[in-house]
């Protein structure tokens, strides 16, 4: 039974709801991924309940973190994942990957990342 306050989701905007949710459910909560993305924690609730979805960059952020968690579940548990995107990290001059993703920085992130697969 559905409540008030939550409406059924748009067709349009289920895919993205579920993005949202494999992250949010699993690695860091809908204010972390709202930092990473540059959104309010308000809207990546939206987005989790399918009402709106990311549009233009916003939207490119969105996939990705996404991407960027999928990369990392090759090597990591989604807890190991969390504990990556916010310890320092060595390779990024001591600093943590979620806040270099809110900085907009996510190409040096996935550079960090394709190094732990063994890309670079």
């Amino acid at each position: 039974m559905r409540t008030a306050n939550r409406k059924a989701p748009l067709d349009g905007n289920v895919s993205f709801m579920r993005l949202v949710d494999d992250v949010t459910d699993h690695v860091i909560t809908q204010g972390e991924f709202a930092i990473a993305v540059g959104a309010s924690e308000r809207t990546v609730q939206n987005w989790s309940r399918g009402q709106t979805r990311p549009r233009g960059d916003t939207a490119n952020r969105v996939l990705d973190l996404v991407h960027l968690v999928s990369e990392l579940r090759e090597v990591y548990t989604d807890e190991g994942i969390q504990i990556w995107l916010k310890s320092r990290n060595r390779n990024l001059q001591s600093r943590r990957p979620i806040d270099l993703l809110a900085a907009g920085e996510v190409d040096e992130v996935l550079e960090e990342v394709q190094r732990i697969l063994g890309g670079t």
